[in-house]
């Protein structure tokens, strides 16, 4: 009995001792890693990721580098005094403070109660400004002085930089920021962190190496509680890092973007885009895009964001034919007094193919300024396929324009378009062709540079958006430099045609007879595409200006539009830009709302 006994109190002990020295391993190891090499486990510092869990901060300045117009003036970067409030300190909304504060905002105090009490995450107080969006408050320095002296916990007037408002021109451009952590990973190698805004569109994703810096450039950092509470005695920080990002200098001109932008504004465009371009150097002056979206507030998923339609290409329909102009003009198959007879339409094969109304005897010139179908689907059809494609190339049709900065596409969504897809030569091909429909697909930047080809007496120029990189000090680091134009058309028929161009305006029968009114002769072509969508047309304008001086190529369209609605949407757009333009030297005439007009 006595042996049992034994036994059974051996083995008692044996698991005791096993059991006591695990524990004494795992308290040891324990103490290991919290006590004597909490500073360096696994390569990571303990102490400073346990602060770090409980540390919050905001961004006062991202240090992240702006994106500026050719004269250095600012299309990111808004600096001003705002109010940043901190939620875990909001004081009791209840405060006779807050009443003071309405006071020197002068707003009510339930503004001020109701948007507190709204916040949740760190940031700038918005008050409902006009037509009921919320605006970040914006100090004088008598306001900030006078709200620093109530010393209300968490509501502190500060210098800050927001990225974009609603006042930020030229958003196609330059796209915007957002938090990703996949895009960190799988395109950064997980170089930042995880929550760090990143660019995800146009020139802010194209250049986000050069914008980045190295990290925020101030900011304010407080720590809470496992409830979110403010820890006593830590406060509130803020710490400054000099290391900030690189400036993107673009040709893009601040003014006549917005010269642009309200142009296409005043008209409502529901849909389309324009771009300015220097005639000579190829400079992109102004490029904007409808409709219009809110850089702060983007839909989820690559394939939900915004389209820069500058770059997008569609039908063009009429604008083409400055393509089977210079062709024909070229090849010696026409001259400006070759006729031709318009019934309204012309059988081609077993098909019909109509104009927009009968014309009656015209000559080719007539019929340019006219935009007559069927004087150009005989055209086109005489021209064959392979010189209508070798011209259309020569202006840089079907293929990207968009320049190239180290490998790097700086229009990273441009779409190369089309002038045929496939084989073939059958007539009605080569007429629908000729008349900017079928597989013909151009963009705005493309009929742009086409323009200033033609203004530039056939030397095609090579387009440029960026001209370089700056420091945050405003010193050259990087340059981009224009590149020579290409002579892609022969001198005399660029010039031929630009008079063509010209009396689309000047002829009282020229389907672009309201820019007659412009402050400055303006050259150009119409154009209304049927888009494959039941009473739905394309509609466009193409030109340069001023006609006797070349300096400015336009291209304008107005994609989707109802065919039955009356309205053209841009000859107006074009007029305005002309006439702001001129202002600058000379009265401007104004303009109206969209005129009628389509089927030109």
């Amino acid at each position: 009995m006595a042996v049992k006994r034994w036994g059974h109190s051996r083995r008692l002990f044996i698991w005791t001792g096993a059991w006591t020295s695990l524990v004494a391993l795992l308290a040891g190891r324990l103490f290991f890693i919290q006590v004597a090499d909490a500073r360096n486990y696994e390569g990571h510092d303990l102490l400073a990721l346990s602060v770090g869990q409980r540390q919050e901060q905001f961004v006062v300045d991202s240090g992240r580098g702006n994106i500026l117009d050719r004269n250095g003036q600012s299309l990111t970067g808004h600096t001003f005094l705002g109010l940043v409030v901190l939620p875990p300190w909001h004081p009791d909304l209840q405060d006779p403070n807050l009443a003071r504060l309405a006071a020197i905002l002068g707003r009510p105090v339930n503004q001020i109660q109701s948007a507190l009490a709204s916040m949740k995450q760190p940031g700038l107080l918005s008050l409902p400004g006009p037509g009921g969006t919320s605006t970040s408050i914006e100090l004088t320095d008598a306001q900030a002085a006078a709200v620093q002296s109530l010393g209300i916990d968490g509501i502190l007037p500060r210098q800050v930089t927001v990225r974009y408002n609603n006042q930020s021109l030229a958003r196609h451009v330059v796209g915007f920021i957002g938090e990703d952590p996949n895009l960190v990973t799988q395109v950064y190698d997980g170089r930042y962190p995880l929550n760090e805004p990143v660019g995800k569109m146009g020139l802010e994703s194209v250049f986000q190496e050069d914008l980045r810096g190295n990290g925020p450039a101030r900011t304010l950092h407080f720590y809470v509680d496992g409830e979110g509470r403010p820890l006593p005695g830590l406060g509130i920080r803020e710490a400054t890092r000099p290391d900030t990002g690189l400036n993107v200098q673009t040709t893009l001109d601040m003014g006549l973007q917005k010269i642009v932008e309200s142009a296409m504004d005043k008209v409502a465009l529901p849909r389309g885009a324009a771009v300015v371009m220097d005639v000579h150097t190829g400079d992109i002056l102004a490029m904007a895009s409808r409709p219009n979206f809110d850089q702060n507030h983007i839909p989820s998923g690559a394939a939900n964001y915004p389209k820069n339609l500058a770059v997008e290409a569609d039908f063009p329909g009429s604008v083409f034919k400055i393509v089977d102009a210079t062709a024909a003009l070229d090849k010696g198959q026409l001259t400006a007094n070759t006729p031709f007879d318009c019934t309204g339409s012309i059988q081609i094969g077993d098909g019909i193919l109509k104009c927009w109304k009968v014309h009656g005897h015209e000559t080719a010139e007539q019929a340019f300024a006219q935009s007559c179908n069927v004087a150009f689907a005989q055209i086109s059809m005489k021209l064959g396929r392979q010189n209508i494609e070798d011209y259309a190339k020569a202006f840089g049709l079907g293929q990207r324009q968009g320049q190239v900065v180290d490998g790097r596409d700086v229009f990273d969504e441009e779409d190369p378009g089309s002038i045929f897809v496939g084989p073939g030569n059958a007539l009605r091909l080569l007429a629908n062709t000729g008349i900017g429909q079928e597989n013909v697909r151009i963009s705005p930047l493309q009929a742009a540079v086409m323009a200033a080809t033609i203004a530039g007496d056939g030397k095609r120029p090579v387009p440029r958006l960026v001209m370089g990189l700056t420091t945050a000090q405003g010193d050259p680091y990087r340059t981009f430099p224009t590149q020579s134009p290409v002579q892609a058309i022969n001198p005399a028929v660029a010039k031929e045609v630009g008079q063509w161009m010209r009396e689309v305006i000047a002829s009282p029968q020229g389907t672009g007879d309201l820019l007659a009114q412009a402050a400055w002769p303006v050259a150009g072509k119409t154009g209304t595409a049927q888009t494959g969508q039941t009473r739905r047309v394309n509609q466009w304008f193409v030109g340069y200006f001023p006609y006797d001086h070349p300096r400015y190529a336009i291209a304008v369209d107005a994609l989707d539009i109802s065919d039955s609605s009356g309205l053209r949407y841009p000859e107006p757009i074009v007029l305005d830009i002309v006439n702001a333009l001129a202002h600058l030297g000379t009265t401007p005439q104004t303009s109206g709302a969209p005129q009628s007009g389509v089927g030109r």
